[in-house]
């Protein structure tokens, strides 16, 4: 992602009040995360794990680490590296105004926003800046496109938000319905692929790629940064879990809570039907004592 300017290391140094690893003046203009690495850019890393690093020009890193990477690879090291990003993505963030159009009185639209032939956006929808709509894209009244994913982090015990700075794609013959929100990325986008029907009040947080003729019926929740395939059906009312991906041909029932990944196609579902309170309470008994049944022990 471009950073709109280019920021020296002593600038960042002092940005993220951090201490750089290298008395340089190299220059930095992109930000990119370690799953999309951009040649040149600036990366951060939040925990342990085997990374490819080789694109990377500079790290924001903690304190403490000590990895062996390339000796022309200035490090910026912070005692919180959410932190740092976040100033770094507060200071670059878009504070343009935003406007309406002629041909789209009604919609309120950020900077950069590209929309595609023969679209059908109705009043109250709200477009944020650097989104791309593809062609012959519906989208209902008052859905949010390009709203702030749900990021933070901790310091001294407290939330803080990190602001988002990703785009929205939505390609070709999508349709998203009255009320539904699509965050854009912190970084990276969030992309919608041709053909795929959202609902009504769908949620649909920061980084979440939606596969090709996908459909996914109201009220369902996808966490971020969460894939799902090609020619799948979402019933309503399902919750899905952030950073996990769902492989083409899935269908998953309604109310279903989805907390892993799923790797084949075919039907899922995991909510209880209604009963009569008598039998939901009987069967909560015996599913509270079903490991006593089985044998399970810790």
């Amino acid at each position: 992602m471009n950073l709109n300017k280019a920021y020296s290391s002593s600038e960042l140094e002092s940005l993220l009040d951090a201490k750089c690893s290298i008395n340089s003046e190299i220059k930095f203009d992109t930000i990119s995360t370690l799953s999309n690495p951009i040649s040149d850019s600036l990366g951060f890393i939040t925990k342990k794990g085997n990374y490819d690093l080789s694109k990377f020009r500079g790290l924001i890193v903690h304190d403490s680490f000590s990895e062996n990477i390339n000796q022309h690879t200035i490090l910026f090291k912070t005692k919180n590296v959410m932190k740092s990003v976040a100033k770094l993505l507060h200071d670059v963030s878009c504070k343009e105004e935003y406007s309406h159009t002629d041909r789209y009185p009604h919609v309120i639209l950020g900077k950069n926003v590209s929309i595609g032939n023969n679209c059908t956006i109705f009043p109250g929808v709200f477009i944020n800046h650097n989104s791309k709509i593809g062609d012959n894209v519906v989208i209902h009244p008052n859905a949010v496109i390009g709203s702030d994913g749900f990021g933070l982090y901790q310091d001294n015990k407290l939330w803080h938000k990190i602001p988002h700075i990703g785009s929205v794609i939505i390609e070709n013959d999508v349709e998203i319905g009255s009320g539904s929100t699509i965050d854009r990325g912190m970084i990276d986008n969030t992309l919608l692929k041709s053909n795929c029907k959202i609902d009504n009040l769908v949620h649909i947080a920061h980084n979440v790629t939606i596969g090709k003729n996908t459909a996914i019926a109201a009220c369902t929740g996808i966490a971020g940064s969460t894939s799902i395939g090609d020619n799948c059906t979402i019933g309503g009312g399902v919750g899905i879990n952030g950073h996990i991906s769902i492989s083409d041909g899935v269908h998953i029932h309604g109310m279903s809570m989805i907390t892993k990944s799923i790797t084949s196609e075919g039907e899922y579902a995991s909510a209880m039907a209604a009963d009569t309170v008598r039998n939901w309470r009987k069967n909560q008994v015996l599913f509270r004592n079903l490991h006593k049944t089985t044998g399970y022990k810790k």
